[in-house]
């Protein structure tokens, strides 16, 4: 067999060897999920808090090498440093029966990969909804100087309740202002320019991966084609991505900037992190939800970092100063920027909130920090396209532009903007009141029944934390009033199947399921959680105790057979000690001794066997020599002292002339009986 074919092989049985096992005696293997380069991920339970997990194990032969096992506890500690709802948990990292391993947070739902291959390219709306959420979870990791390095599709998971989540941090790295790779690394279709050309990275390489991702959401494809790794390559470095608009004609212009200002190839052109692209974002689809995707533009800033603040127009070939007029498009009469006041009747560019000297009503204006010699932002030509549709409708753009600009102000930083609430769970209610109203005045109280937060704390809301609103909006606060305790129903005699339906009806959860030796029928519930009538919080799990069929009876019988009967049964013999009985017979079990009762199938036991009564008559041993009566005395249970003027040598010799208790007397075994070689 080919080595590479034996390798598969032996990572195959690995991995069956997995499924259905208890890993670090606490994650049940139930099945695989994926796998990828380094590891196997497996769904699991957790059997210490009752809950399904997602445990990656790293496979066997890469574990061997202490490289790959270093990658990864990297990993899980880049990503425990992390908490938003928009990224996948960490919950335990560890070492066990040889397996290396990550405990993460279980998705149910699919991959953005595996919608985008379902469904296609997505609305402009719902592409930038998407980008949003992602982009929440990736500032958050930005935030905390971490990078991801490996963002794409297949590392996003859209959860069955609506959830959007960013998960894998396997390549991601402490961020500093140049991370170097150490070797190239992710995915070549999302790569930055930089990474190809210099090996370094900072947050505008993930940056530039986000808007790859926004134009194949799109377009439904990737911008660059090609069979080989190095043409792709080529495409990152040399040539740039075009506008989905030229895919997709039904693209709005205001998404073809936003798109282009995230894959500009010099990382000085774009946003400087994800909290910086994500702020655009949010107002862009505040844009489009208005009708304003063919008529707004964006003043993008021509260095995103925190080094170089001064900004480009995208409508402008030349530097434009307060005293120049400039020539806009048909389509511009909005600009995206940090808004202020303006005077009645001037057009204005909303750049920077930089102070300025004079400011004429009449003129229009410029606002931003510009300064000489720039280098021309890669947006320009698309700005040029679009001014050559004709100066004839600048007027009517003029007065348009006011209200437009008032409308996205209104509509974004302004009181009828959107907003997102942070998490408020198990926050006390005066507090979480306190927060909401920074967002609104329109607020109501509900209360619920909770199995997870105590009384009297904030349960939810509604909108839920991250979920944009309309400011002043109504917003509701969930408080707890804790479980509400109901009876679980009977269960006894029933199927594990059939007891699952019972309890999920009755409005509880399922909780951990194991058998154990019992004389219930093989297969049926004969005890649970609330079996003696107890109230239990409605929604909790309920453990279930299943009937493993009944323990082997041994006592009786002789040891050899007792211990075969139990073997066979699947049940460990952990000790034999012995003892006096009057009742059993020499040899045979007198108890079985087990840790637990009910027994869990497989578990251990202890054995206890009879040495034979408890009483013993005396025999008659006067003529026999010292030695011999001794040692028969003893083996008989008793005590035995020699009262002697011999030597021990002469015990073979002397002989018995005097025993303190009579020959024929009945006595306990361990009585102290004296015999002497005088009387």
């Amino acid at each position: 067999m080919p080595c590479a074919e034996f390798g598969a092989l032996r990572h195959e049985r690995v991995l069956l060897s997995l499924v259905h096992q208890l890993l670090a005696d606490r994650y049940r293997i139930e099945h695989l999920l994926a796998r990828g380069g380094m590891a196997d991920v497996y769904l699991a339970t957790d059997e210490r808090l009752d809950r399904q997990v997602a445990v990656k194990v790293i496979y066997p032969h890469l574990a061997a090498d202490a490289r790959f096992t270093e990658k990864f506890i990297r990993e899980a500690k880049t990503a425990a440093k992390l908490n938003h709802p928009n990224l996948v948990n960490v919950f335990d990292q560890g070492s066990a029966d040889g397996h290396t391993y990550m405990v993460m947070e279980y998705v149910a739902g699919m991959t953005l990969r595996d919608a985008l291959d379902k469904f296609g390219k997505l609305a402009p709306e719902r592409a930038l909804d998407l980008l949003d959420a992602v982009l929440r979870g990736l500032a958050a990791a930005h935030r905390a100087g971490i990078l991801h390095r490996d963002l794409k599709p297949e590392n996003v998971f859209l959860a069955d309740d609506g959830r959007i989540k960013l998960g894998d941090f396997g390549l991601a790295r402490e961020a500093n202002s140049a991370t170097s790779t150490g070797g190239l690394m992710g995915t070549i279709a999302y790569i930055a320019p930089e990474l190809l050309t210099r090996g370094q990275a900072d947050a505008r390489s993930d940056v530039y991966s986000a808007g790859i991702m926004l134009f194949e959401f799109l377009t439904g494809k990737q911008p660059f084609d090609g069979t080989e790794i190095a043409h792709i390559a080529h495409q990152h470095v040399a040539v740039g991505v075009p506008a989905p608009s030229t895919v997709n004609p039904a693209i709005p212009p205001l998404v073809d900037e936003l798109t282009l200002w995230a894959c500009a190839m010099d990382p000085m052109y774009r946003p400087a992190n994800a909290q910086a692209f994500g702020e655009v974002v949010q107002r862009v689809r505040s844009e489009l939800r208005a009708g304003n995707g063919a008529t707004t533009r964006l003043d993008l800033p021509q260095f995103a970092d925190s080094a170089a603040t001064k900004l480009i127009s995208v409508e402008a070939t030349n530097l434009l100063t307060p005293a120049t007029t400039p020539v806009l498009d048909t389509g511009a009469t909005t600009v995206i920027g940090n808004t202020f006041s303006t005077e009645t009747g001037a057009t204005t560019v909303i750049g920077n909130t930089s102070d300025f000297a004079t400011h004429d009503p009449g003129a229009t204006t410029v606002i931003g920090d510009y300064s000489a010699e720039l280098p021309l932002h890669p947006l320009e030509e698309l700005a040029a396209t679009r001014r050559s549709r004709g100066k004839w409708m600048a007027a009517g753009i003029v007065a348009f532009a006011l209200a437009a600009s008032a409308a996205g102000w209104w509509f974004s930083a302004g009181p009828g903007g959107m907003t997102a609430l942070p998490d408020l769970k198990s926050t006390a209610l005066d507090a979480a009141e306190k927060v909401v109203a920074g967002y609104t005045g329109n607020i109501s109280v509900a209360k619920e029944y909770s199995t997870t937060v105590s009384q009297g704390l904030v349960t939810h809301t509604d909108p839920a934390p991250g979920a944009l609103f309309w400011k002043g909006s109504h917003v509701t606060i969930f408080v707890s009033k804790g479980a509400q305790l109901v009876a679980v129903p009977s269960l006894k005699g029933l199927t594990l199947d059939q007891a699952k339906a019972k309890l999920v009806a009755a409005g509880f959860a399922v909780g951990t399921a194991k058998k154990y030796y019992s004389a219930a029928p093989a297969g049926t519930v004969f005890d649970y959680l609330g079996s003696d009538g107890t109230k239990i919080g409605l929604g909790s799990s309920i453990a279930l105790q299943l009937s493993g069929g009944a323990m082997p009876n041994v006592v009786g019988s002789q040891q050899t057979d007792a211990i075969t009967a139990l073997q066979a049964a699947g049940i460990k013999i952990s000790g034999i000690s012995k003892d006096y009985s009057d009742a059993v017979a020499t040899g045979a079990v007198m108890s079985v001794t087990q840790a637990q009762n009910p027994l869990p199938v497989g578990a251990s036991v202890q054995l206890t066997v009879s040495q034979g009564p408890t009483t013993v008559v005396v025999p008659n041993f006067i003529g026999e020599t010292l030695a011999a009566a001794q040692l028969a005395l003893q083996s008989q249970g008793l005590s035995v002292t020699v009262n002697t003027d011999q030597l021990q040598s002469a015990w073979g010799v002397a002989k018995v002339r005097f025993m303190s208790i009579t020959p024929g007397t009945v006595v306990k075994r361990g009585t102290q009986i004296i015999i002497s070689n005088h009387k």
